[in-house]
């Protein structure tokens, strides 16, 4: 394994890489469930989430984009108590926050944001258990009861009997939107329960959708919305069409419980000009997960790409800068999928900066200072595409066939075109299968929940950004190879040879 990392790094880097060198939706049976979501100005940090845990049949809900966290304005119970919950297709639970909870009780309201659940006001909720109990890797958590109750979507569709977390006792104000599968909940991988029928089942039994499959389409970065289409496509925000890629699945295991697929190939590519990053036969699993900000990939990618760019890491804050020029750059990083493509312009790589003040970070030079959205998955063992992937790519997570569909999104469109996801295989319009689809095993018990804890960028960074430029804006910038490159390769050279 760390040959073929070497071996994959040396390849990119003695084939010219391309240093960039910068400062850095009977009746019901027929519609889809379309459920919107806001860009809403609340993560100011930008920091690093990644959470685990004819009339057509479709629900589209609106999605509010909070400075890069997208979040759900939805209800629960009877009469509806309005709740802002955070996407996440990483996790299958939705859980909320009461006023029970000591956070939320604090003189300074942190959750009235995002708003709190009280089940003694809704005439329809039922207690199920008391043993709710869902953490994170940062040591973030939420405890308390297991309730069920009526669960309404931003257009005023409702899902009833759903069952949910009720958080007496977090650490965290924003409640959870889980749209995983059943296997993934937190009851069944911690308690060693049997699932329950979460909140995609339940409108495939109320015959709200036909069968379990949504498409997400997060618009880009300067968006404010998005919208997830339960039980639908809209061919109207992609272009050309969708490639059907398989799941991957834990090893050992027989069912997908992830939104995992295989990731082949990485590539740069900036004014015509391209270099593939990685080794023939490269295969890695990846999770497609909206409660990560950013992508995680292997050690030595990532590295060759901030090396590109002039990114900078922060270990104490567990990110990495650019100046944020480099979102002028006309260039762009290519993940490969058994052939298929989804291209990531560099602008969406480059995500907004704040110090506590709330006003924008600054290198100690005063150049203006960005976060890079492709950071190292490190020791996890489970590399993820994050948001920063997802809002360049048109994605249908197709639960009942354990198959995600993907093509290149178009940004900004107002025109709709939905189609309904129907049943059986090939159930999702305008998406063909890969040819010879590569699969790869999930590595059994690899955790891939990452930290929440906010950085705070205190003050201007320590130091100036990488020296002055040896291309200019959208220009092909010099191709040469850095010292870690050469020394890469040389490195995997004399082992090649030795071996």
């Amino acid at each position: 394994m760390k040959f073929t990392a070497l071996l994959c790094a040396a390849l990119a880097f003695g084939g010219n890489v391309l240093a960039l060198h910068l400062h850095p939706r009977s009746e019901n049976a027929g519609k889809t469930l379309s459920f919107e979501f806001q860009k809403v100005k609340r993560n100011v940090d930008n920091i690093p989430r990644l959470r685990k845990r004819a009339s057509t049949s479709t629900v589209r809900q609106l999605l509010d984009n909070l400075d890069y966290l997208y979040y759900a304005n939805v209800s629960m119970g009877t009469p509806p108590q309005n709740l802002r919950l955070h996407l996440d297709t990483g996790s299958s639970d939705v859980w909320v926050e009461t006023m029970q909870s000591r956070l939320c009780r604090q003189v300074h309201s942190p959750c009235q944001a995002t708003g709190t659940f009280n089940p003694d006001n809704s005439s329809t909720y039922e207690q199920v258990s008391d043993d709710f109990d869902i953490s994170y890797v940062d040591g973030e958590y939420a405890r308390g009861d297991y309730g069920k109750d009526v669960f309404t979507l931003s257009g005023g569709v409702a899902v009833t009997g759903l069952q949910f977390g009720v958080g007496l006792d977090t650490t965290s104000t924003d409640g959870i939107m889980g749209i995983g599968f059943d296997l993934n909940e937190v009851q069944v991988q911690r308690l060693g329960k049997q699932p329950y029928r979460n909140l995609v089942d339940l409108m495939v039994d109320q015959k709200l959708i036909r069968s379990r499959a949504y498409s997400l389409w997060l618009n880009d970065l300067d968006a404010s919305t998005g919208q997830v289409l339960f039980g639908g496509v809209d061919t109207a925000k992609f272009t050309g069409s969708l490639t059907t890629l398989p799941m991957d699945k834990r090893q050992g295991e027989t069912q997908a419980r992830e939104f995992a697929i295989t990731l082949t190939s990485v590539s740069l590519t900036n004014s015509g000009k391209s270099s593939t990053l990685t080794a023939k036969g490269y295969a890695s699993p990846v999770l497609l997960d909206t409660g990560s900000t950013y992508t995680y990939l292997d050690p030595n990618i990532a590295q060759v790409l901030s090396d590109q760019v002039g990114a900078q890491a922060l270990d104490q804050y567990g990110v990495a800068v650019v100046p944020c020029e480099v979102r002028g750059v006309n260039a762009s990083v290519i993940y490969g999928f058994s052939g298929a493509t989804i291209r990531v312009p560099l602008s969406e790589l480059v995500v907004d900066a704040k110090d506590k003040s709330g006003k924008p970070a600054r290198y100690s030079d005063g150049t203006p200072l960005c976060y890079w959205g492709i950071l190292s998955s490190g020791d996890v063992g489970t590399n993820v595409l994050g948001d920063t992937f997802l809002r360049s790519a048109y994605v249908v997570y197709d639960l009942d066939n354990e198959e995600i569909s993907l093509g290149n999104t178009l940004f900004n469109v107002t025109d709709s075109t939905i189609r309904e996801i129907g049943t059986g295989k090939s159930a999702v319009p305008d998406a063909t299968g890969a040819a010879s689809a590569v699969t790869a095993a999930l590595a059994s018990g690899t955790e891939t929940n990452r930290g929440n804890s906010p950085p705070i960028i205190t003050g201007a960074v320590t130091g100036s950004p990488p020296s002055s430029p040896t291309g200019t804006k959208n220009t092909a910038p010099s191709l040469y190879p850095s010292f870690i490159s050469m020394l890469l390769l040389f490195t995997t050279l004399f082992i090649s040879l030795v071996l």
